[in-house]
């Protein structure tokens, strides 16, 4: 038995395992002793029986075991040599593998790469200070009557956060903007919506701020300059003519944060709900500065090592992105213009994007290996529980449904790791300045 190896790219090798006809009947003469043993054969003790009357009533099963045998002998034979490393067999050719005759077996393989690490300890981040403003928590306690708010309807004129009951219809160099952009009816003619004046959100710029000082049964003739990035392409840097009349105005009432404000919360005294509320946005901004920790790091780490990557990896990472951008039609107008070219867009996209998660997943799995960082029995117990109170499912359930999935739980355990090697290099980062000290050294 012997191996040439040939490369296919920097991480791929074609390895061809060259076995001898004598190897291939010394094998088959192992396997015919070991159906021997379990033959039943009238007149013959079990081992006894003539290798011919075994092959007679189990050839095809013994043809079947020798060539599982002799596959997986010249992989394992490739495994044993130094200079390869596998990472995944991409592909097998067999050939043919009968007795008299040689057999060639072609293993395609990516290799697993040779990963030089930086200093990871201590990478330096940068990172917003954790700190909530006395604004914050007004805006957020703000945020919370707007959701209890009652609206009443008004004669006056509406005011800025008052909600406006209007239809409208655009004109575009004289011509109904239907007939430009049928499949934009939000954009074209609408006989009643509601829009909140005086606020950015309105269905098209510029809308809401004329609303304010209209009031019920007013007319009004706007125009509307879209901007030259507008996500409508048509009407990229077109003026457009809107006529606009207002049925009902209703002012945004705020609750007083009484005693029956603070029950609906289970809460006493303003400063509880301000305390909570503090709380609630330190953790928020704690998280926040956290995930930036790991996107520096992980840019950092990626930055600084350079390997060549299993291809397989890639193009299996790249075919997941690809099928979440086309079911979430990120790109869907584009896609209708030039299918095309928008597909071959978003294939770039993916193949970039693989690239980089399988580079840092290679490197945190190396760094754990170093680091020797493992999941434990609490960080699975922490994961279903946390899947367990987001599906409204008992945690002994998915527990047992977990145990029957092997793919799954690969799934967990190679998502507990990661997130163990990130919590670990954090741990280790080395804070350099804050955003806030930046801006002061910049003024």
């Amino acid at each position: 038995m012997s191996i040439q190896v040939e490369d296919v790219s920097d991480s791929r090798k074609k390895v061809t395992v060259l076995i001898e006809a004598a190897e291939i009947a010394n094998e088959q003469k192992k396997l015919i002793g070991q159906f021997s043993l379990q033959a039943r054969i009238p007149g013959f003790r079990p081992g006894k029986a003539p290798a011919a009357m075994i092959l007679r009533k189990y050839g095809k099963d013994v043809e079947e075991e020798l060539k599982r045998k002799v596959i997986s002998t010249a992989y394992d034979m490739v495994n044993k040599e130094d200079s390869i490393k596998i990472y995944n067999i991409v592909d097998l050719q067999e050939g043919d593998i009968e007795l008299g005759k040689n057999a060639s077996i072609e293993f395609t393989v990516d290799l697993e790469p040779e990963i030089e690490l930086p200093e990871y300890k201590g990478i330096a981040v940068t990172v917003p200070e954790v700190a909530v403003t006395d604004e914050e928590i007004e805006e957020s306690i703000y945020t919370l009557r707007s959701q209890r708010a009652d609206f009443v309807e008004k004669e006056d004129p509406a005011a800025e956060s008052d909600y406006v009951q209007l239809g409208y219809e655009g004109f575009l160099d004289g011509q109904e903007l239907s007939e430009f952009i049928a499949d934009q009816p939000l954009l074209s003619k609408q006989s009643s919506t509601w829009e909140e004046a005086g606020t950015e959100s309105a269905d098209f710029p510029g809308l809401a701020k004329e609303l304010v000082g209209l009031k019920k049964g007013d007319e009004k003739e706007i125009t509307v300059e879209f901007p030259d990035d507008f996500r409508v392409e048509d009407l990229q840097s077109k003026s457009v003519q809107y006529k606009i009349n207002v049925t009902e105005v209703r002012e945004k009432k705020l609750p007083e944060i009484d005693e029956e404000f603070l029950k609906a919360m289970n809460l006493e005294t303003e400063d509880q709900l301000k305390d909570n509320i503090k709380g609630d946005l330190t953790n928020r901004k704690e998280s926040e500065s956290n995930q930036i920790k790991r996107e520096q790091i992980m840019n950092f780490l990626v930055e600084k090592s350079e390997f060549a990557l299993p291809q397989s990896a890639v193009d299996g990472e790249s075919g997941r992105i690809l099928q979440g951008m086309l079911q979430q039609q990120t790109q869907a107008q584009e896609a209708q213009d030039d299918p095309e070219a928008a597909m071959a867009g978003m294939r770039e996209e993916a193949d970039k994007e693989a690239s980089r998660r399988v580079k840092i997943n290679l490197i945190l799995n190396k760094l754990a290996e170093i680091e020797k960082i493992q999941p434990e029995d609490r960080d699975f117990q922490a994961m279903i529980f946390q899947e367990a109170m987001y599906t409204q499912q008992k945690p002994e359930q998915i527990a047992k449904e977990i145990r029957k999935d092997q793919g799954r739980l690969r799934s967990m355990h190679e998502s507990i790791l990661i997130n163990k090697t990130l919590d670990f290099l954090v741990e280790q980062s080395t804070v350099s300045e804050t955003i806030q000290q930046l801006e002061e050294e910049n003024k």
